[in-house]
């Protein structure tokens, strides 16, 4: 009977026109309007910073209307609709609003110093060597220690006065001098966080303004640290509560000195643990979408409540006995692991549910769900621009909408299939293929907008994948359990696992190199993506009864995800577009034409890992995912030291470097890390060629030279020399050269007319020959350097009126078309 009822709804829905659809919805579920419409409301406020006024004027008409309009539904509706969007914006504006005596409020140009007296609130984290860097046991700045700590009072002319706000500490070492809780006082050094200087780079100054914290301390050692008080609280109990269920946690899967990729992998689908997930499995996680399954999810929660419920339901205890059960295991686990959106929202779920069903009362999923966002956006409202924040939400409501219809219909020809074995084989596999490809269809979009990319393939790898990883979460629960009370059944259990990890990691490898797994789309425009989300979930409230029509309305979908795609290959015509890349003290340029693609350098010692976190997104931001040829000017870290990040997430064809780098690499333990790598990757240092086309463009070698006879001794004095051709242009690439080489250019070429040079030796007042800055002609001068070295530029650069500088102007930008015509951005 309720298959027949079911048929029965679903048919006298599909005949309600879609205003009273939406009317019933609401009705249904009412927490979905109180939920939708304070998130509206803090998008508008976070964008248009509206002053209170302009809410509380909103609020007192849409109130007044709600009683004078009282017989118009509809208008009913957008009152009540208006009415909460306006406590969204009062919600992001009390969360925002700074005290009169916030550290922020203080003017600070570039940095200051300040004593100041504080409270950690966060355990201090110890970074060290970073396993996803390949060079990172050369950085200047690590190891580190950083945690956030609360201000109450900071020393000023006329003493120490009150003072509030949170800062973002960092230590210069290894250190464990503070602990959560510890109230202390320091001298240190004050700054703003930096904005992203690159396209697709993470902006951290805009993540750390959405958490309330707009500064950042740096202090050089921990014996400039005066613990005052180390007080005890229960929300400090609680704190070390958590961290000790953490530890215990981790030494039952394994100990930490005996981890490998296995365990790793076991940790980071268990605990949350990603950080020492190797970075050619991370990225073929990335690109088959699956990442998911090693990032702490509501997946993890659902299979966690369902493995409570029945165990609980073994024991014999009844419905109230299995909710308390199931809401005590969901609160453990969410002590155990760190506190993401994704996790909140389904523990905050499963509370709901489980709570519901001790009082008899029926749940809905969408209020399940809209309660969830609730209570989340009423702690932190900022969370609704968190990438992670979206996603789980997508993928849930893609779920919540669209996985029963999506089901019935890929389930009709096999409707009458006898075998009933067969039959509910087939229905739990489509339920599966069904679950992903509607979490996939919800959460594309989002995918698209933050990681500029569509995996196609992800609803089938999803299948398998899925039931590998439930039976690895169910089983490591139990290893974990049995690891306290049976350590002999919990060793066996945990060989058992790494088993199956490594089958996972296989299958996800052998996914990944399958052609189109992933197609990097570039950054798309927000209003396709709007669109795309709008039609996506208005299909459900038209709820169209024609096939036809159906599918007119999903090729739609699928041209605006085309539009993205093509719109992005459209950008990359018969220009030569040349970017020069902030790095700080460093170099990577990137030049573009007809669909090629070659980098010359790609380093920094300012910056840390500047191949992961500046030049794969950017690559990624323009849908390039082929380099054809790399260029190393010489054998400085700050060159090379981002290489091999980039040629783990895109393919390169070739590495050229100067004769000196290849003869001498012995030398030079970096530059041995570095062949060692690129044996690994199948590739090998070649001699730069002396001429090379790349889409219509010329590269020409023009140092080393043979016809010069000056000895070269450094590094520096062998450096790569390249002009860059196309158009009747002339871009002079100079890298490290110092000015013996300079004086030395300018004799054997001393015809060459350029019209943009990028500055030798990032513009080192000590190392640059005045008279080559302008001896060439070039109209434009662009000097890859970092902010503290700003003040050691060679004046003749600082006072030349076509001067570009990435630490003060960001990414630097050179398209030239084919008409010869230079166009020179900022970012």
């Amino acid at each position: 009977m309720d298959e027949i009822r079911k048929k029965i709804e679903e048919f006298q829905n599909q005949l309600t026109p879609w205003p009273s659809r939406l009317k019933q919805s609401l009705l249904s579920c009412p927490a979905v309007l109180p939920a939708t419409a304070p998130i509206i409301g803090v998008i508008l406020q976070f964008y248009f910073n509206f002053p209170p006024i302009v809410w509380a004027i909103i609020f007192v008409i849409c109130f007044i209307s709600y009683f004078l309009l009282i017989k118009n539904a509809n208008l009913i509706f957008i009152s009540v609709l208006l009415c909460f969007a306006c406590l969204g914006g009062f919600r992001l504006l009390y969360f925002a609003r700074p005290a009169q005596n916030d550290i922020r409020t203080i003017a600070i140009e570039n940095f200051t110093f300040a004593r100041i007296k504080a409270k950690v609130i966060s355990q201090p984290v110890v970074v060290k060597a970073d396993e996803r860097w390949y060079f990172s046991k050369y950085a200047q700045n690590l190891p580190y220690t950083s945690f956030y700590a609360k201000v109450y009072s900071a020393k000023t002319a006329a003493g120490w006065t009150n003072a509030t706000g949170t800062i973002k500490f960092y230590i210069s070492e290894d250190t464990n001098c503070v602990k959560i809780g510890d109230s202390f006082e320091t001298f240190c050094k004050l700054q703003k966080f930096q904005s992203a200087d690159n396209p697709g780079q993470f902006d951290t100054a805009e993540y750390m303004r959405r958490n309330n914290v707009y500064l950042s301390a740096s202090i050089k050692s921990a014996n400039a640290i005066t613990i005052i008080d180390s007080p005890h609280s229960p929300k400090i109990a609680t704190i070390s509560i958590k961290q000790k269920l953490q530890k215990l946690a981790s030494c039952a899967i394994i100990d930490d000195s005996q981890d490998n990729d296995s365990t790793s992998l076991i940790k980071a689908m268990l605990l949350g643990s990603r950080t020492k997930i190797t970075p050619k499995l991370y990225n073929a996680f990335i690109s088959t979408g699956l990442v998911h399954l090693v990032a702490l999810s509501g997946f993890n929660v659902g299979i966690l409540a369902a493995l409570a419920w029945w165990l609980a339901k073994r024991l014999g205890l009844l419905h109230i006995g299995r909710a308390i059960v199931c809401i005590t295991a969901v609160i453990v686990f969410l002590l155990v692991v760190p506190a993401q959106p994704s996790t909140l929202r389904a523990g905050i779920m499963a509370a709901v549910f489980c709570t519901s069903y001790m009082f008899n009362v029926r749940t809905n999923p969408k209020n399940s769900l809209a309660i969830s966002a609730i209570v989340l956006l009423l702690i932190k409202p900022t969370d609704i621009f968190d990438a992670g924040f979206q996603l789980s939400f997508a993928a849930t409501a893609g779920i919540i909408l669209f996985y029963t219809p999506f089901l019935n219909f890929i389930m009709l020809p096999f409707e009458n299939l006898k075998n009933p074995f067969l039959y509910k084989f087939l229905k739990i596999i489509l339920a599966a293929f069904s679950t992903g490809c509607t979490a996939w269809l919800a959460a594309a979009p989002v995918i698209a907008w933050h990681f500029y990319r569509i995996q196609l393939l992800a609803p089938f790898w999803a299948v398998p994948a899925g039931f590998l990883v439930a039976i690895i979460l169910v089983l490591g629960t139990f290893q974990i359990l049995l690891a306290f009370i049976l350590p002999t059944i919990s060793t066996g259990l945990l060989c058992f696992l790494t088993f199956l990890a490594d089958i996972f990691s296989d299958f996800v490898m052998a996914c990944a190199k399958i052609p189109f797994s992933q197609i990097l789309i570039g950054k798309p425009r927000l209003a396709i993506i709007l669109a795309i989300c709008l039609l996506i979930f208005l299909w459900k409230l038209l709820n169209f009864r024609r096939f036809f029509v159906n599918f007119i309305y999903f090729f739609v979908i699928f041209l605006l995800f085309f539009a993205i795609f093509c719109e992005n290959l459209t950008k990359f015509d018969k220009n030569l577009r040349v970017w020069l890349l902030s790095v700080g003290h460093g170099q990577a340029a990137i030049l573009h034409i007809n669909g090629k693609t070659t980098l010359i350098d790609a380093g920094s010692i300012s910056q840390n890992n500047i191949g992961g976190n500046i030049v794969n997104p950017f690559l990624n931001y323009f849908a390039i995912n082929k380099i054809e040829s790399a260029f190393i000017s010489h054998d400085d870290i700050d060159h090379y030291n981002g290489l091999p990040e980039i040629i783990t997430s895109h393919k390169c064809q070739n590495i050229y470097t100067a004769d000196q780098f290849i003869q001498k690499i012995n030398n030079s333990p970096a530059a041995m890390d570095l062949k060692r790598f690129l044996s690994n990757q199948k590739l090998t240092l070649q001699l730069a060629p002396k001429k090379q086309f790349i889409g219509g463009a010329e590269i020409t070698l023009l140092w080393p030279n043979e016809l010069s006879n000056m000895e070269l001794g450094s590094d520096n004095e062998a450096s790569l020399v390249i002009l860059v051709e196309y158009a009747g242009r002339k871009i002079l690439f100079c890298s490290d050269i110092p000015a013996d080489i300079q004086k030395e250019l300018m004799n054997l070429y001393p015809d060459l007319d350029i019209d943009i040079m990028l500055t030798p030796h990032h513009g080192s007042q000590r190392t640059t020959d005045n008279d080559f800055i302008t001896f060439f002609r070039p109209e434009y001068l662009i000097t890859s350097c970092a902010e503290f070295r700003f003040a050691g530029l060679s004046e003749r650069i600082k006072n030349f009126e076509n001067s570009f500088y990435t630490c003060k102007d960001g990414a630097i930008f050179v398209k030239i078309t084919p008409n010869g015509k230079i166009k020179i951005n900022k970012k």
